[in-house]
Order: C-alpha cells, then sequence, then structure tokens
C-alpha cells in the first residue's frame, strides 16, 4: 500500500497554549532555548510555545501554518549541528510530551515494545527498564495497559533498547529523526533498526500513524497522503543510492521503501514525530576490555582482524588514538580524582575499546578467539583493563567520554581569549576498505599543517571523529580547509559526510557534495509535497530558498 490518511487532531484553544512572545523576552528569561549541543547562535524570532499534549501542538502548528510563520521543534536539544537553533518565527518546545504510553509484548514479532511520547529521554527510558518500574503505566486508567506492565514485571528477563548515543540524555524522539547512533551501533545499527512504529503532525496539525510494515512506496517510487479534506499529496523518493555506511546526511531512499524510514532521520523537516514505538532486547552480561597497543596503524590492523575474525561477536569496537591518550594521561596527572581509572600504561600509544556478551558464573570464560585474534596483530591481552560489573563498565564508559568533554573545556579556554575560535570534529564514515586509507589522510594532513588535534570514535564503522582544536584564527582557517578536503576525500570513497550527526544547519554545503543538484531538489519535492508552505524547522538539511 502506498497511499496513507491524515487524521485531523483533537481540537484545543490556541490561546490557551503557554506562549512567550517577544525575542528580547525570551533571551532574557528563557536563554536555554536560544541554542543545542552546536553552541550556533540563533536569530532573532517571535515566539516560543510549550503545548502541553498533542491537541495543543496541533493548534500552534495550524495557526502557524494560517499566518505563514515557520517553526523550529526542539525536544533534549542535545543535537550537535544546530537543528533545534530559531532561525525566526516561533520555536515549539516539545518538553512537556514525555510520558511512556504503554510496555507490551508483541506476539508476531516475539518482542517487548515500549511506546512513548517523543520528550521520554534514553537515559531514564533505560532507568525504568532496568527497574521495571513505570510510574507512568502503574497510574493509568487503562486496565489493559496496566496488565501488560504487570506481564513485563513478571517476565525473569531484565531488557533493554540497543541504541546507545553518547549523549544518553537525548530524547527519544530526536533520537528518530536524526536515526542517532553510538558505539553499539557496531553490533546493533543504528536507531532505524528498531522503530516499529511513529505519529508525526504535518505542518497543517493534522498527524499521521505509521506502523512499521504498513505503507511501501509504489513500484515506481510514489507515495500519496491524502488529508482529511480529500485533498491528496503525491511525491517520489529520491532515486539516488545510500552510501554503503553509517549516514545520516539526507533523506534515507530504496526502492519500495517503508514510508517510516522516510522520517527516520528526516531531523524534522517532514513532520513533529510526537509518538515513537521501539523494540527491546534481553538484557546480557557483558566484559568490556580496553586493549593497548603500540601505534594507531595497529589499532587500525587489530580492528580489520577483529572484524573479520568470525568467531567473536562485539557490541562496540571504539578507538582511543595515541593524542587521545596523551589527553587522558595529563587529566590523570592534573585531576586524578576527577578520571577515576588505574594509570595509562606507559608504553600504550593507542588502544581499542570493545564490548562482549560474558558469563561471570563459568569457572574460565573462553577468551581463545579473543586471544588469538589480538595475539596474531603483535599485541597482548596481558596489556589491557577488563571489567564486568554494572560499576566498571560505567567507568570505562565515563572514561570514554571524558575525551569529548575535556577537548570542549580546552577550546571553552580558549574562546575567552579569542572569541571566534571553535572545535573542528568530523563526523564522516568509509566503506570498510579504507579504512587504513582515510586514516593516513586524516594524520598525514593534520601533522603537516602542524595543527592540534585528537581522535576517537567508532571505528568498528570506520567512523572516526577527528577533533581539531585551533590556538589561533589562523588555524581555524586552516582547519576549515581541511575539514573541506576530508569531506572531499569520504565523499569520492563512497562515504558519508555525516554518519551520526546528521546534517542541521551547519553541514548543508557538505551535503552538496554528497549529492547533486538534482538530487537534492529530489529531496526538496519531498519536502514541498508534505510541507507546501516550508514552515517546519526552517534551514534544517538545506536551504528552503528557490524550493518549488
Amino acid at each position: 500500500m502506498h497511499e496513507i490518511q491524515s487524521k485531523p487532531a483533537p481540537q484545543a484553544e490556541f490561546s490557551r497554549v503557554k506562549c512567550i512572545q517577544g525575542f528580547e523576552t525570551i533571551q532574557s528569561e528563557y536563554p536555554v532555548y536560544l541554542s543545542d549541543e552546536s553552541k550556533l547562535s540563533p536569530k532573532p524570532f517571535d515566539y516560543l510555545f510549550f503545548p502541553k499534549n498533542e491537541a495543543e501542538l496541533a493548534a500552534v502548528l495550524q495557526e502557524m501554518s494560517r499566518q505563514n510563520i515557520k517553526v523550529t521543534i526542539a525536544a533534549a536539544r542535545t543535537g550537535l549541528v544546530g537543528g533545534s537553533v530559531p532561525q525566526e518565527g516561533a520555536l515549539v518546545s516539545l518538553e512537556h510530551l514525555d510520558q511512556v504510553e504503554a510496555i507490551f509484548y508483541d506476539r508476531s514479532s516475539g518482542e517487548w515494545r515500549v511506546q512513548a511520547q517523543t520528550s521520554v529521554t534514553l537515559k531514564g527510558l533505560d532507568a525504568m527498564l532496568r527497574m521495571k518500574h513505570f510510574l507512568d503505566l502503574e497510574k493509568s486508567e487503562n486496565l489493559l495497559v496496566r496488565q501488560n506492565l504487570e506481564a513485563f514485571k513478571q517476565d525473569p528477563n531484565s531488557y533493554f533498547y540497543p541504541p546507545d548515543p553518547t549523549e544518553m540524555s537525548a530524547s527519544l524522539g530526536g533520537s528518530v529523526v536524526t536515526n542517532a547512533s553510538g558505539a553499539r551501533t557496531y553490533r546493533y545499527g543504528p536507531t532505524r533498526a528498531w522503530v516499529r512504529g511513529i505519529r508525526v503532525f504535518l505542518a497543517n496539525g493534522e498527524y499521521l500513524d505509521i506502523p512499521r510494515g504498513k505503507y511501501f512506496a509504489s513500484p515506481a517510487g510514489e507515495f500519496v497522503i491524502y488529508r482529511s479534506s480529500g485533498e491528496a499529496s503525491s511525491f517520489f523518493i529520491p532515486n539516488y543510492s545510500m552510501p554503503k555506511t553509517k549516514s545520516t546526511a539526507g533523506f534515507f531512499a530504496a526502492p519500495q521503501m517503508d514510508l517510516i524510514d522516510l522520517f527516520i532521520g528526516s531531523e524534522g523537516v517532514l513532520g513533529v514525530v510526537t509518538r515513537v514505538e521501539v523494540a527491546l532486547i534481553p538484557r546480557e552480561d557483558k566484559v568490556s576490555i580496553v586493549l593497548f597497543l603500540e601505534s594507531d596503524e595497529q589499532a587500525i590492523r587489530l580492528t580489520e582482524a577483529l572484524r573479520a575474525d568470525k568467531r567473536l561477536q562485539l557490541d562496540f569496537l571504539e578507538f582511543y588514538s595515541g593524542n587521545a591518550l596523551d589527553l587522558l594521561r595529563n587529566l590523570q596527572t592534573s585531576e586524578p580524582s576527577t578520571v577515576g581509572m588505574p594509570a595509562i600504561p606507559g608504553n600504550a600509544h593507542s588502544a581499542i575499546f570493545i564490548e562482549m556478551s560474558f558469563d561471570p558464573r563459568a569457572e574460565s570464560p573462553d577468551y581463545q578467539a579473543l586471544d588469538e585474534t589480538v595475539t596474531s596483530c603483535g599485541a597482548s591481552l596481558a596489556n589491557s583493563w577488563a571489567g564486568y560489573e554494572t560499576r566498571e563498565l560505567d567507568r570505562f564508559k565515563v572514561f570514554r567520554h571524558m575525551i569529548p568533554e575535556t577537548i570542549n573545556s580546552i577550546l571553552a579556554e580558549r574562546k575567552k581569549q579569542i572569541p571566534g575560535l571553535h572545535k573542528l570534529g568530523t563526523d564522516m564514515a568509509v566503506p570498510d576498505e579504507y579504512l587504513m586509507e582515510i586514516w593516513e589522510l586524516y594524520r598525514s594532513q593534520c601533522e603537516a599543517l602542524q595543527l592540534e588535534w585528537i581522535a576517537f570514535g567508532h571505528i568498528g564503522n570506520n567512523h572516526i571523529h577527528v577533533n581539531i582544536l585551533p590556538k589561533t584564527m589562523e588555524d581555524l582557517k586552516k582547519g576549515m580547509e581541511l575539514y573541506g578536503l576530508f569531506a572531499q576525500k569520504v565523499v569520492e570513497m563512497g562515504g558519508a559526510v555525516s554518519a551520526e550527526h546528521g546534517i542541521g544547519k551547519i553541514k548543508s554545503k557538505f551535503l552538496k557534495l554528497m549529492f547533486s543538484p538534482a538530487q537534492i531538489d529530489q529531496m526538496k519535492t519531498v519536502k514541498d509535497a508534505m510541507d507546501p508552505q516550508g514552515i517546519l524547522n526552517p534551514n534544517d538539511i538545506f536551504s528552503l530558498e528557490g524550493s518549488r
């Protein structure tokens, strides 16, 4: 089926929606809503809305559509590309749509699922799953909801939601519209793989309920959406091929694709996701291991060997470059109480961080396959850290997250002297066969320009974050030119200019390296069909100037 009918939302009075008017008032009294983690500065806008429910959201969208006022949507504001930074018109915060609505067992798929509103945080959802405590559901007046919750509590297994973006304070809906990923994407795939249904509000205030597996593009690639008025909008999905790697650049497209996948990763430019249904899987005991190595090149070789060994099933495969370890060593010396880990070995000039399933009850856990692969690359399990208790696993992850946090602190201090400085961090990925080549390009070019740089990240997906830390405006200029070179080379290798952070308002110029003008026009055609006035999230993904 390639046709779908939108539904009118329950009525609510627009005048009753909490609204802050005037940019000066918003700026002085609600400054937290002016930016996200990108630190991009907003342009003046006139309204800040706080709808309490879907009906109020629909009323806001209807009124903004009537007045032809642009609308930027915000949830947890954890994005790194300026997606929720207002540019004009109105900002709508979805923070009050934060209830878990149901947990139930789907017999057709044999999986437990959670249905939740868009602003439930990933961290909050994980805590509720760990404790099997859902206050919203326990207070529900719906008997079936309470019965399903009780059945979940009686299940002897513990469950979790696999996607794990680095920023776990992100909202569930925000992670869906960005197709967020993280370390565990290596084993479990990005958010897209776990979404079973969404509710999307269109710019006119009507909504679509889209379960996975119901609405597919026609053989010609067409979708038709009927409004409640009877008016029909049709569009064809873009006909480009997706890169053979992680990517959050542009709209997803595939022959006879599922409609739900068009909205996942669309960065909110096609509609506002208010409800999400996701799948859960049983939680397993894990062991985390940090393998210390002689060089970054050895880390590349070990990564390739670990991926090739079919005996191993790793949850994630993360990278600390030599300069990342130096950063952490300095932190251990200057702030030992903050780090909370043993001293990094003096002979370590790179590291690989892995996680895998582990049976703590086994008398002698079987590490033979891992040991053989590690040894074949000239490394040793004896030169590593390992831990399996929850407290230890959390410490390992905090240690990994200290790298970007420390980088941000360094740049914040430099900005006090030179306000124009900012970090340059790559978010690019390439197919497997180009991992060593792209690493050599990153390393050689940063060193040739004598830039301060630190690399870390999701090496299992060939997705290394290279962070350039400029000390002067000249460094910043050289770094920005180098970033453009990296993007061009990544595209030539068949990779993605944005592997997990999206395009937002910051990376649209790099989208033009990855897609032709005709292909970007195909994306705009989809945008025009879904949002004819172009009011939703202006200037995210691509500029709407010249859109039909």
